[in-house]
């Protein structure tokens, strides 16, 4: 009598292969067992199809452009072919793993979620397909050992819902529901911050993501709550007075949050650059930090003059000076880092189109705690180079939750200094799109 020969199971088989009860290689998009008997492999019905990397245009063509010589790249990158490696989130939602324990009732809306997640919110914290097929194969076996995870992911994939529905009670319970997956997770997040190891950094840097954009996200709401009040306001002291302490205080949170990522990246880094998330975290591929199209040059003088905002005869040297001059090195290092990932542009975009919208956000988590500190002290040269550093998120196109973030800068940064600095401000106010004028307090308004 002859006997099945064994085999080893796979948890995250095809349904083919499972209900045939044959080891699965669990290939995409159709694992060869499929592929071998003609059979129809359900993975591809799972796996979410990876955006179309974007091939160079044919020299001739008639949607061509003329290509500057002094970017570093004449067009984007291609990406790279890939294939999705097991497990990915709707492997999992399809076996209901991930979502195992939940009620059954927020099942359906969980769900939803995840499948927001995978089609479009992973996209939206990723540079390129590679990177978004790499969030949705690592989340699944980063919750296995640390569900917190998935709450920042629940509550990621809720705001980004909140933006696109149109109805208000509608939108109110994503923002709801977002909030309390957030700061449920938080608990334990912070919990394993205290001992941040090998076991839980590439977690602690996948929810680290959630968290910043949630803070991003929902300080856009408040500081456009705040500067509604200045105008409604009018010229009230103590209302102007205590509407700037809370966009100065939203400002100085995303900031700290941003940086704080390096608590993690710091110790951890050659584990993270070289496990599950190598495609979102490393970039060899980036060119050096230095301007060379004439753009670039003319922008990077720009920056350069701000060092005579404390460097002059008249001026007393302070040792803060250096923090200073350290933060504009970093963020003229950055200009000319995002100069040369900038592709040239055609008649809608004439400044070009940035590929890796993640070199916008090097600097202000490279910047020192130092220089942080001088933008919750007020003191005047940082927030005027925080002001310009807002020209480049506003570059930025297509990451719905950036949005906002250069005009909520600038305008802070403008209300936090007297007016007769704004003459420092008019280039990144021009860039940015903010009416310095506005931003005066009305001339009718009562006394304070």
């Amino acid at each position: 009598m002859s006997t099945r020969r064994a085999h080893h199971k796979t948890k995250f088989g095809c349904r083919t292969c499972k209900r045939r009860r044959i080891k699965c290689d669990q290939c995409r998009p159709d694992c060869k067992n499929c592929i071998k008997r003609g059979l129809e492999c359900s993975f591809r019905a799972l796996d979410p199809s990876p955006p179309s990397s974007i091939s160079a245009l044919q020299p001739g063509s008639e949607s061509s452009q003329a290509v500057s010589p002094f970017h570093a790249f004449s067009h984007e990158p291609k990406d790279i072919a890939y294939s999705l490696p097991p497990p990915t989130l709707l492997d999992y939602l399809a076996q209901n793993s991930l979502l195992e324990g939940y009620p059954e009732i927020l099942l359906p809306r969980l769900q939803l979620l995840l499948h927001n997640f995978v089609t479009g919110t992973s996209a939206t914290i990723s540079h390129n397909a590679t990177a978004q097929a790499t969030w949705c194969a690592a989340i699944p076996k980063l919750v296995e050992s640390h569900r917190f995870v998935l709450r920042g992911i629940f509550a990621m994939s809720s705001l980004h819902l909140s933006r696109t529905v149109g109805v208000e009670k509608e939108r109110e319970t994503y923002q709801t529901m977002a909030a309390v997956q957030m700061n449920t997770g938080l608990v334990h997040y912070r919990s394993a911050m205290e001992e941040v190891s090998a076991d839980n950094a590439e977690a602690l840097f996948a929810y680290a993501t959630t968290t910043s954009v949630f803070i991003v996200l929902t300080t856009a709401d408040e500081c456009k709550s705040l500067l509604k009040s200045l105008q409604s306001e009018g010229g009230r002291p103590n209302q102007r007075r205590a509407a700037v302490s809370g966009l100065a205080h939203a400002i100085i949170g995303i900031m700290r949050n941003l940086r704080g990522i390096l608590i993690i990246l710091v110790p951890c880094w050659h584990l993270i650059a070289n496990g599950i998330l190598q495609p979102i975290v490393k970039r060899e591929w980036w060119p050096h930090r230095y301007p060379i199209s004439p753009q670039a040059i003319e922008e990077d003088r720009k920056l350069a003059e701000l060092e005579n905002l404390w460097a002059h005869p008249d001026r007393r040297y302070e040792y803060w000076f250096d923090t200073l001059r350290s933060s504009l090195k970093r963020l003229r290092e950055c200009f000319g880092l995002v100069s040369q990932l900038t592709v040239a542009g055609d008649d809608r975009r004439p400044g070009g189109r940035l590929i890796d919208w993640t070199s916008v956000v090097t600097w202000p988590i490279s910047n020192s705690l130092d220089f942080i500190d001088l933008i919750e002290q007020r003191q005047p040269e940082a927030w005027i180079i925080l002001a310009h550093y807002a020209i480049l998120p506003a570059r930025v196109e297509n990451v719905w939750w950036i949005e906002g973030l250069a005009s909520n800068i600038l305008s802070t940064a403008a209300l936090v200094l007297k007016e007769e600095m704004w003459t420092w401000l008019e280039w990144p106010a021009t860039v940015v799109g903010v009416d310095l004028d506005s931003l005066r307090p009305h001339a009718d308004g009562p006394a304070g």
